[in-house]
């Protein structure tokens, strides 16, 4: 049982991508367990360097980028690992703008006491619509959680005296040092490193890979005796903490809420950055956040059709890699170790 789990850790990168060529964990586990830390690493590294050095203009940009990994990664927790499609998520993301906005507009909170009760709210938030929702499967689980979605938008857009209606929440939502665009942009690269390295823990314990074999098999997880409507909720409740987390960096980021982060297309931008990075891997979300955000303000800068060339680039990877980006790395990379084998096998 033991060598089976460490098997599947060791897949990682290529669990459920279609048309990657499968390496054994014999070979190839040196050298992941050692590349992984080291490429988390240079990339903080270098986000740290963007950060400091480029205009304030484009840190801007990047910090939001930043941000939107964790609402990518935590969505996945659901549509990769889980294998459940939400458009619900962008409940959370707004119930985590909301909280900042709402306590400072209403209860004097500061923004620590709400950015502290954000998670909790959106984790909360998740179980309640996970009890209804787990009730069905597939396309109906999916279409419910539309619904609930479009719910509470009209709900936040009609509740004008509590709320503010369609006209937002805007004013001095965060401390005067975290205005700051550099401080800013340091503290929303912390808060994203250190939430993406408790959704990996959680993806690779025990809870992670029953989450998995509950994906690719749930009759036989049944079987087997494990609890599928508890393990999937508990997932719901995980996903829906993470994305109030990168709510409340939206906040710090634009210093408004408003309706819009509830509409059923703000759960579907996630969606859209799990399916370009890579949905069977972790950090492949991560990397389709920045790549789908950045390109999309420059093809805002350059183009009035930017959604259709967005459409374009979405089906061109559905079509030909449905793995994402990360998974087309990771195909290249297995190819050029098997070469190497064969070639030192040959030898």
């Amino acid at each position: 049982m033991k060598s089976g789990k460490k098997h599947l850790l060791d897949e990682e990168f290529t669990d459920g991508a279609q048309g990657a060529t499968k390496v054994p964990a014999v070979d190839n586990t040196p050298k992941r367990t050692m590349t992984k830390p080291l490429l988390l690493l240079g990339c903080v590294v270098a986000a740290m360097l963007l950060g400091a050095m480029l205009p304030v203009s484009y840190s801007l940009e990047l910090e939001y980028a930043i941000s939107l990994t964790v609402f990518a990664v935590a969505t996945n927790l659901l549509l990769g690992f889980g294998g459940l499609v939400s458009f619900g998520q962008g409940i959370f993301y707004g119930i985590g703008a909301y909280t900042i906005a709402l306590g400072w507009m209403h209860h004097s909170l500061s923004f620590w006491e709400a950015m502290a009760v954000a998670p909790i709210a959106g984790a909360a938030a998740s179980v309640l619509m996970g009890l209804v929702a787990l009730r069905t499967r597939r396309l109906y689980f999916a279409l419910l959680t539309l619904a609930f979605s479009q719910l509470a938008y009209v709900i936040v857009e009609e509740q004008y005296g509590f709320t503010s209606g369609a006209n937002g929440i805007f004013g001095a939502l965060v401390p005067d040092w975290l205005a700051s665009p550099r401080n800013s942009f340091f503290f929303v690269l912390a808060i994203s490193v250190v939430s993406l390295l408790i959704m990996a823990k959680i993806v690779s314990s025990p809870y992670g890979l029953v989450l998995r074999s509950i994906r690719d098999n749930r009759e036989r997880a049944e079987a087997l005796g494990v609890n599928v409507f508890r393990h999937q909720l508990v997932a719901m409740a995980i996903s829906g903490f993470f994305c109030a987390v990168a709510g409340t960096m939206f906040v710090i980021y634009s210093q408004s809420s408003y309706p819009d982060l509830f509409l059923w297309t703000s759960s579907g931008i996630p969606v859209f950055m799990v399916v370009i990075g890579g949905m069977y891997t972790f950090l492949g979300p991560a990397l389709g956040a920045i790549v789908y955000e950045l390109a999309h303000h420059f093809l805002i800068a350059h183009t009035q059709d930017w959604q259709l060339v967005l459409g374009v680039v979405l089906l061109v990877i559905v079509l030909f890699r449905p793995d994402g980006l990360a998974g087309t790395f990771d195909f290249v990379r297995s190819r050029k170790l098997r070469r190497s084998n064969s070639k030192t096998e040959a030898n």
